[in-house]
């Protein structure tokens, strides 16, 4: 069932041409030099880094928290460093035992140093 259009349908049919979505001619090179026209107006944001320091928050990353004085020489942050700069030398130590116990062996920091040229402060 057709709908009569009053229009002939078929492979020799003529075609009304598609409305144009051009609009006029050079209006993109106009767009797009309005855009070049409002970055070159707006006030630059690069700092040039050794003259001026970047102010950074207060959670950024890139302050090693690690200290000599905390350690319990388990190793785990020599192991979890993603670059291998965290140094930890360390020997056990026999301390004589208490009344009606055994001897027990500690662990003593010889070395902790972190090479800070491989760091990347993660």
């Amino acid at each position: 069932m057709a709908i009569d259009t009053g229009q002939e349908v078929g492979p020799g049919a003529a075609r009304t041409p598609a409305p144009s979505k051009r609009g006029l001619p050079g209006i993109g090179l106009l767009k797009g030099l309005g855009i070049t026209l409002k970055h070159m107006l707006q006030r630059s944001i690069t700092q040039q880094y050794p003259d001026e320091k970047p102010n950074l928050p207060a959670r950024t990353r890139g302050v090693i928290a690690l200290k000599e004085a905390n350690c319990t020489v388990c190793y785990k942050c020599s192991r979890e460093c993603p670059d291998w700069c965290i140094y930890i030398d360390a020997h056990k130590e026999t301390h004589e035992p208490a009344a009606g116990g055994r001897g027990r062996s500690m662990k003593v920091l010889d070395r902790f140093a972190i090479d800070y040229a491989l760091c990347m402060y993660c």
